[in-house]
C-alpha cells in the first residue's frame, strides 16, 4: 500500500510539473503570435487575446519583448550579396 501511495505521489507531481511547462510554452506561443500579427500590421505595441507585445525594430534587428521580458531576437548578422 504504501509503494501505491509513493508511485501515485510521484505521477501526481510529474503530471503538475508537466501541466506548469505546458502552461509556459502556451504563453510564450501565444506571445509570438501576438508578435506576428504586430509585425504584419507594422505595429510597435499590441494587445491582443490578453497578451501585450512591445517590438523594437531597427534595420538590422528586430527585438520582441512581452512583460518586459524578451522572448525573440532577429539579427541580421551579415548582408546577403
Amino acid at each position: 500500500m504504501a509503494l501505491l501511495a509513493v508511485l501515485s505521489s510521484i505521477v501526481v507531481t510529474e503530471v503538475s510539473v508537466n501541466r506548469a511547462q505546458v502552461a509556459r510554452q502556451n504563453r510564450v506561443i501565444e506571445a509570438l503570435n501576438v508578435g506576428v500579427m504586430a509585425f504584419d500590421s507594422k505595429q510597435s505595441t499590441l494587445h491582443e487575446n490578453g497578451v501585450s507585445v512591445t517590438m523594437i525594430r531597427t534595420e538590422k534587428m528586430v527585438v520582441l519583448e512581452n512583460s518586459g521580458q524578451e522572448v525573440l531576437r532577429l539579427e541580421i548578422l551579415q548582408e546577403m550579396p
